[in-house]
């Protein structure tokens, strides 16, 4: 009769509780290819967002290129038209083609705005929620 309370308690002993996770003595470390994935991405915050159909963007645009440009003279802007991936290419080039005149109006108020043309770049993606305008600053 004694021995069922002993072998009950060892049988508890070598198993997990649920919801308890156990550790490996030597974890595993990152892949020199994840970190390097995940640091490209550092700093990419849009410096500018613009939606389809917005008019007013000169003056706030205007603002947001001086103080890069005042932090550091030499910046280079990316201006990006997103807009949601189609079901083909052809989809996908015909949900951008709305965003292309607003993109290439955005690329000429960085240039009037005293950014040299050779670092302004234009282009386009999918892969966004809804259609937009990013300018990025690099």
């Amino acid at each position: 009769m004694r021995k069922i309370p002993l072998l009950a308690l060892a049988a508890l002993t070598a198993c997990a509780l649920p919801g308890r996770q156990t550790f490996a003595p030597a974890p595993v470390a990152a892949k020199p290819a994840a970190i390097a994935a995940t640091s490209a991405f550092a700093g990419r915050i849009a410096l500018v967002s613009i939606a389809p159909g917005t008019t007013g963007f000169a003056a706030p645009l205007a603002s947001a290129v001086r103080q890069a440009l005042a932090i550091k003279p030499t910046a280079a802007f990316s201006v990006v038209a997103k807009a949601p991936a189609g079901a083909t290419p052809a989809a996908s080039a015909a949900a951008l083609a709305p965003l292309t005149p607003l993109a290439g109006a955005v690329a000429s108020a960085i240039a009037a705005d005293g950014v040299p043309p050779a670092r302004i770049m234009l282009t386009a993606r999918t892969g966004a929620a809804a259609p937009v305008i990013l300018v990025f600053v690099k």
